[in-house]
């Protein structure tokens, strides 16, 4: 890891101590599940043209992708459970990112980001998790979605080729913005992760990490350097075929910038 990537991770951290910071998204739509009753009040269509929108006014594109900017005021006005924003280019994952700090968990699981309750939800984070991205790992949740939205588009990296041309995600915060690697896309049991595993203990962490490695269902590229500083972002969605299993996107902080005054 460079100097300048450690010096970002400090400084996520320290934007956490001076704010005094401190069930997956597994139905897939067209399942018959006891959420239809609630997925009759939401539109998932409508719901994907509204985030469309939204992505069209709170995001100004740049060439560099970590000057990328999102109005998170705008985004806060609508809902302030919004933390920050997730971007995966060659996908059309481009969404907000929500944690309810009062609510159960899965609140968002089936809740829009303007309240709306059904599919497809919103990407979500559940409370276990700071919203800093400082934890050595943060889960976060997406339904797989039969119109292709929402964190459907992961099973993407199921592919070889993409996965090999496609290695970077970007989470976008408030005060800073961080880039990430993909080092694993695979199969996964339906454990609940953040209940598992200890992430502070470094036995727990490389537990996890190599089972991760060691999957016989996905792709791994072995040479990115992975450890406890630079952290782990697993993005979870259901697979269909198997309700038993999930798909795992995992990724680690190669970069990052603060924003100006932080």
């Amino acid at each position: 890891m460079t100097k300048k990537t450690k010096a970002i991770i400090a400084i996520v951290i320290a934007v956490v101590v001076l704010a005094g910071a401190g069930t997956g998204a597994w139905f897939y739509f067209g399942d018959k599940t006891s959420a239809a009753s609630a997925a009759e009040e939401a539109d998932p269509d409508a719901a994907q043209e509204d985030y469309e929108k939204m992505q069209a006014e709170v995001v100004t594109d740049d060439d560099d992708p970590l000057m990328r900017k999102i109005d998170f005021e705008a985004l806060q006005e609508i809902n302030p459970d919004v933390y920050a924003w997730i971007w995966i280019p060659g996908t059309n994952i481009d969404y907000p990112v929500l944690q309810s700090a009062t609510k159960e968990d899965d609140y968002y699981l089936n809740t829009t980001i303007d309240g709306k309750q059904g599919y497809p939800g919103a990407i979500y984070t559940q409370k276990y998790n700071s919203t800093s991205f400082a934890d050595p790992v943060t889960v976060m949740y997406g339904h797989n979605m039969k119109n292709g939205t929402m964190f459907t588009e992961l099973h993407k990296y199921e592919d070889k080729e993409f996965f090999d041309e496609n290695p970077y995600l970007y989470i976008y915060h408030p005060d800073y913005t961080l880039k990430y690697q993909i080092f694993a896309a695979v199969s996964f049991d339906d454990r609940y992760i953040l209940g598992e595993y200890n992430f502070q203990d470094p036995v727990d962490f490389q537990r996890y990490l190599d089972e991760l490695r060691s999957s016989i269902d996905g792709n791994v590229n072995p040479e990115v350097h992975v450890a406890q500083d630079t952290t782990i972002l697993t993005l979870s969605t259901c697979i269909s075929e198997y309700p038993d299993q999930r798909w795992l996107v995992n990724a680690t902080i190669v970069d990052g910038v603060a924003e100006v005054g932080q």
